[in-house]
């Protein structure tokens, strides 16, 4: 074999390497364009709350105040740089959705006929997620509420 011809042959380990880092540098894209969208469409929403905070009568920064908590609870959902305290509140993250399709993708291509059939199951597979996070939520806000 001349050395045009030498073939690049990955072992399983090394190939299981390459694909998890392609992966992160995917969904490290992905989340980065999604916080960037967020942001920008921030930016007219953090002027509109400014303006009604000035014309309110409360004292408080009511819609700022909103605004900043939205925020916050979109980075848990973004989680663009894997935190690990972000896991722990139990919200559905880009992760967690990458982790569906990937996960379809693998085990339903070859038994699925159509592309609508693997999307109807990460439909599916998402709204399960979702549901668990909503009814943990829920309860959460209960139990808070009792508290108070």
């Amino acid at each position: 074999m001349s050395q045009k011809e030498k073939v690049l042959v990955l072992t399983q380990e090394e190939s299981s390497s390459t694909w998890r880092k392609t992966r992160n540098l995917l969904l490290l894209q992905l989340k980065l364009w999604i916080d960037a969208l967020r942001d920008f469409a921030l930016m007219p929403i953090g002027l509109v709350c400014y303006l009604l905070d000035l014309v309110s009568d409360k004292k408080e920064d009511y819609y700022w105040n909103r605004l900043m908590k939205w925020g916050r609870q979109s980075d848990h959902h973004i989680n663009l740089f894997q935190h690990k305290s972000f896991g722990q509140k139990k919200s559905v993250t880009v992760d967690d959705l990458a982790d569906i399709v990937e996960d379809v993708l693998k085990k339903d291509v070859k038994q699925s006929q159509s592309t609508q059939q693997l999307v109807e199951t990460i439909k599916q597979r998402v709204k399960t997620q979702f549901r668990h996070d909503a009814s943990f939520h829920d309860n959460s806000r209960q139990d808070k509420s009792r508290q108070d």
